[in-house]
C-alpha cells in the first residue's frame, strides 16, 4: 500500500510540472500576440493615415487603365 500511494503522489507530481509549464507556455504565447495585435495596429493605423493623406484622384487613374488592361489579358469573353 505504500508503494502505491508513493507512485500515485510521483505521478501526481509529474502531471502538476506538465500543466505547469504548459500554463508558462499560453501565458508567453499569449503575450506574443497582444504585441503582434499592437503591431498590427500601429500598421493599420499607418496605412490609413496614408490613405487619408493620398489624393483623390490616384485610386481612380490607376482603376481606369488597369481595367483594361485586365481584360485584354483574359482572351475576351466566351460565350460557350
Amino acid at each position: 500500500m505504500f508503494y502505491a500511494a508513493i507512485i500515485l503522489a510521483l505521478t501526481l507530481a509529474a502531471a502538476a510540472g506538465v500543466l505547469y509549464f504548459y500554463v508558462m507556455f499560453l501565458e508567453s504565447r499569449g503575450r506574443q500576440l497582444k504585441r503582434r495585435v499592437a503591431e498590427l495596429e500601429r500598421l493599420n493605423a499607418a496605412l490609413r493615415e496614408e490613405l487619408y493623406g493620398a489624393p483623390p484622384e490616384a485610386g481612380r487613374e490607376d482603376e481606369r487603365e488597369s481595367w483594361p488592361e485586365v481584360i485584354d489579358e483574359g482572351g475576351g469573353l466566351s460565350l460557350n
